[in-house]
């Protein structure tokens, strides 16, 4: 089925040679950005990540109460732009692990992001929380780097900014690439002890990748599918809540732009779980560095690993 999904989706679900599950859905990252506050303050969309930092001076210093985005600390995002700075932290192969967060993408997530938090251009709001999306929704928070999964949580989340909102491909680390990354998705498999695993299948090929995608895309779903992502239909949709933007048009590009070659731990939610005691505390604590806290999140995982008798290096 190699081409049947977009490249982040399949690469998700294989390991070696072999196909774990079907991609259900992906989650290409994208740049989310309220426009009528870019234009009140003269900002133009970032295309780099010196821009976007750049920008983001000029909007806290034009109105304090304004930031680029909002950020507490959080592992899923972290490891996105580690992946799309071109970052590598994980190698697994069966039981052998290797984590290693001293490589050239992480690090250089952490020397940007430390400058944002340093300045304080950066506002300390956990996502998903009401706060969070009075931020979106009042202009507070200008701007958000996440998955294209995002557009029906903008649209109940931060109704009153309706029109405001629109859709830019990801900054980049490099002017001129057009790298990408993964934040989120989903897969569905067939487990061993099924029972009846042909009818369980039937039912995989039937939502990930029959009728039942058209099914899950009408409800808000960001697809993993080419076809879906390639179609007419799709592609021509122009939201109102986006000011009628084509914003699958950039969604489906980002898709076709994600990078290949990441890996996940077999423990990964483990791995987010300790992200705020670790990692996180750079958030809190001026005394720690963002690339010390991630650091400290690289031994928990370690020790961790192999206390489950994993061969973990680092």
């Amino acid at each position: 089925m190699d081409g049947t999904f977009s490249p982040g989706g399949w690469d998700s679900v294989k390991q070696g040679d072999g196909i774990y599950g079907l991609p259900m859905g992906s989650g290409p990252m994208a740049l989310f950005y309220n426009k009528a506050v870019f234009d009140a303050h003269g900002i133009e969309v970032p295309t780099t990540w010196d821009e976007y930092y750049e920008s983001a001076k000029k909007l806290h210093e034009a109105d304090p109460n304004v930031y680029m985005t909002a950020d507490a600390g959080d592992a899923g995002f972290t490891l996105s732009m580690i992946w799309q700075a071109g970052g590598r932290p994980y190698s697994v192969d069966g039981t052998d692990v290797s984590i290693d967060f001293s490589d050239e993408g992480s690090q250089k997530f952490a020397a940007q992001w430390q400058k944002m938090i340093d300045e304080g251009l950066i506002a300390d709001i956990n996502g998903w929380t009401d706060e969070w999306f009075q931020g979106l929704g009042d202009g507070t928070i200008a701007s958000l780097a996440t998955g294209a999964w995002m557009p029906p949580n903008l649209e109940s989340g931060a109704a009153a900014a309706s029109g405001d909102w629109r859709v830019a491909p990801m900054p980049q680390w490099i002017e001129g690439e057009h790298v990408n990354a993964e934040n989120g998705g989903g897969a569905l498999s067939v487990m061993e002890a099924s029972e009846n695993k042909e009818l369980a299948y039937a039912f995989l090929d039937y939502a990930n990748v029959g009728e039942g995608v058209q099914t899950r895309v009408d409800q808000g779903s960001f697809p993993a599918t080419t076809a879906e992502l390639n179609s007419d239909e799709y592609l021509e949709a122009a939201p109102e809540y986006f000011g009628g933007q084509k914003i699958n048009e950039v969604l489906a590009q980002a898709a076709a732009d994600v990078a290949p070659g990441w890996q996940f731990l077999p423990y990964q939610s483990y791995a987010t779980s300790i992200f705020a005691d670790t990692a996180g505390r750079a958030y809190i604590d001026d005394s720690i560095s963002l690339a010390d806290g991630i650091a400290s999140w690289q031994d928990a995982q370690v020790k961790y690993g192999n206390d489950q008798g994993f061969s973990v290096n680092q």
